[in-house]
């Protein structure tokens, strides 16, 4: 009977573990969706982790693998991609940018 209760402890652990990498790889919180597995149930932790949506998708990657932010990125102002904030010129389309006259050395 022991060894029965053994198995089960570890397959509900091990399944917990799956429920964890499993939210994870969804982006979500690994270590708290493994622990409501633990205490729930590793079925119920894994149905609701596959309901939720993935919210790994709404991360946007420019070309380089980089993150796309507001802090890094700005639009084109003719074709509407992604640009790096310091580019002079877009890399889709060759529209050329003049950086703003504060931005710019003055004569001395």
């Amino acid at each position: 009977m022991e060894a029965f209760l053994l198995m089960v402890m570890f397959f509900w652990f091990f399944f917990s573990v799956l429920v964890a990498v499993l939210a994870h790889k969804r982006g979500r919180f690994a270590f708290g969706w493994g622990i409501i597995s633990v205490m729930l149930s590793p079925l119920i932790g894994g149905v609701i982790v596959m309901a939720l949506p993935n919210a790994k998708k709404n991360i946007v990657k420019d070309g380089l693998g980089n993150q796309i932010t507001e802090a890094t990125h700005k639009r084109c102002t003719a074709c509407k991609e992604f640009i790096r904030r310091d580019a002079l010129k877009c890399r889709h389309c060759g529209e050329m940018f003049v950086e703003p006259a504060s931005n710019m050395a003055r004569p001395a």
